[in-house]
């Protein structure tokens, strides 16, 4: 299989613009179905003539719109993108769906598309967890290769670099639902949504920051519950891909992380990456959002690892 890989020239006001228009050009078909269970997943297609397959799944609060950065970049693979139940245009099943569920509708999902090949997976962050529950569920339904990008590595412990930001997206979650009046408000706050973007962002382009603020303040138009997701949020917490050990083992497991991750430290993936048996790439300058802001190294890895 050949390959090509065009760099794209980002590091301009210019070349992010032309980055950006040539993004929102590329074509693509939204499909939505309906599983065995009778939940309905929205996805996207792209590159449908090509092959080997790709299911791309999202982070928490995100959606497929993520990915369209590495769209662009992959024009060799047949991407598939839903949007998780719950999730962008996906409605929620019901508010007790746990990461379990979101794995056991993953496999459904590429059950009921019925592919001619089994696809490879990749998960994004909260998506890692999804995919690794699904790999441990059916690990026979999937191609033998998985990318996990910025992924969990492990349950965030008492003294944890991670703590104060799990604590504030806790008190956030549950402000939003236990509070009558002001809780929608707090849920739907576009300052609150600026300021915890800003905290994980390592962009320094201003048009790419504007982008990368427009799509995470989207997403709060797409909320299926705010108390689902105070819990979904306490689960990932509580998680991480070190506890599907046994089952990604049976897989060869690429990791990507950005050296300047605060959210997914890369000090913690590479513990995860040693007790998996994964390979860990580390892409400089950039944190959690390397699909947004460094998604020609992103792709350049995922094309590496899967020829």
């Amino acid at each position: 299989m050949k390959i090509t890989l065009a760099r794209i020239p980002i590091g301009t006001t210019a070349g992010v613009n032309s980055f950006l228009r040539s993004c929102i050009m590329v074509p693509m078909t939204k499909h939505e179905i309906k599983l065995p269970s009778g939940d309905i997943v929205a996805y996207w297609e792209h590159h449908a003539d090509k092959k080997p397959t790709i299911i791309l799944v999202h982070g928490f609060t995100g959606s497929h719109e993520g990915f369209q950065y590495l769209v662009p970049l992959l024009t060799d693979f047949h991407l598939i993108i839903p949007d998780l139940p719950g999730f962008g245009v996906s409605p929620l099943p019901h508010d007790r769906l746990t990461l379990h569920g979101l794995g056991e509708l993953l496999v459904d999902f590429v059950e009921t598309i019925n592919l001619p090949e089994k696809p490879h997976l990749l998960g994004h962050s909260m998506g890692s967890l999804v995919v690794s529950e699904a790999a441990r569920q059916h690990s026979s339904a999937f191609a033998k290769k998985l990318i996990l990008i910025s992924p969990v590595p492990a349950p965030i412990g008492w003294v944890d670099e991670r703590r104060p930001g799990a604590i504030f997206g806790q008190l956030y979650y549950k402000a939003s639902h236990r509070l009558p009046i002001v809780g929608k408000h707090i849920a739907t706050s576009s300052k609150l949504t600026r300021f915890s973007t800003r905290l994980i962002m390592t962009a320094k382009d201003a048009d790419l920051r504007r982008v990368i603020h427009g799509h995470h303040l989207n997403n709060l138009n797409f909320i299926s519950s705010i108390s689902w997701y105070s819990r979904l949020h306490s689960e990932i917490n509580r998680t991480g891909i070190s506890r599907y050990k046994a089952a990604l083992r049976q897989f060869n497991v690429l990791l990507v992380g950005g050296d300047r991750d605060n959210v997914t430290p890369l000090r913690l993936q590479r513990q995860a990456a040693k007790k998996i048996g994964a390979k860990l790439v580390s892409i400089p300058g950039v944190g959690h959002l390397a699909h947004y802001e460094k998604p020609t190294e992103l792709a350049q890895a995922i094309v590496r690892f899967l020829r």
